[in-house]
Parts: C-alpha cells; sequence; structure tokens
C-alpha cells in the first residue's frame, strides 16, 4: 500500500527516541510521496515526540500542510 502512496508524505523522527531511531529512512525511501519533503527531525524529544516537543511537531505539520 504504502509503496503506492504518491500523495505528500512526510516525516517527523524524534533524535532521542531509541525504539524508532533511524526508521525515517525505511519510509522516505519506501513511500515515493516522501520524495522532495521537508522532513523533520525533532531534536531533544524522546519516543513520545508529541508529548515532549508537541509545539514543534504542530509547527512542522502546519507547514507540511500549507506548503503541500
Amino acid at each position: 500500500m504504502y509503496k503506492a502512496w504518491t500523495k505528500p508524505f512526510i516525516t517527523l523522527f524524534a533524535t532521542r527516541d531509541p525504539v524508532t531511531k533511524g526508521g525515517e529512512r525505511m519510509w522516505q525511501k519506501l513511500v515515493p510521496g516522501a520524495a522532495h519533503q521537508n522532513h523533520t527531525k525533532i531534536r531533544g524529544a524522546g519516543h513520545f515526540v508529541q508529548e515532549d516537543k508537541g509545539e514543534e511537531v504542530a509547527q512542522a505539520l502546519v507547514a507540511f500542510i500549507r506548503a503541500n
């Protein structure tokens, strides 16, 4: 399913998440819609990135929506 996803797709991963560390590369390679997007690493956030840095996550999502 994701290999055929051509709509815009963004990854937002935390830099201090030991569970998903490096996982963004797989999504960026697998999903065609991820090409040429402004993927973001949220610095200083852990596994619960939305709780650690919710405002930064929201800002990145708003920027993604506006750009697409």
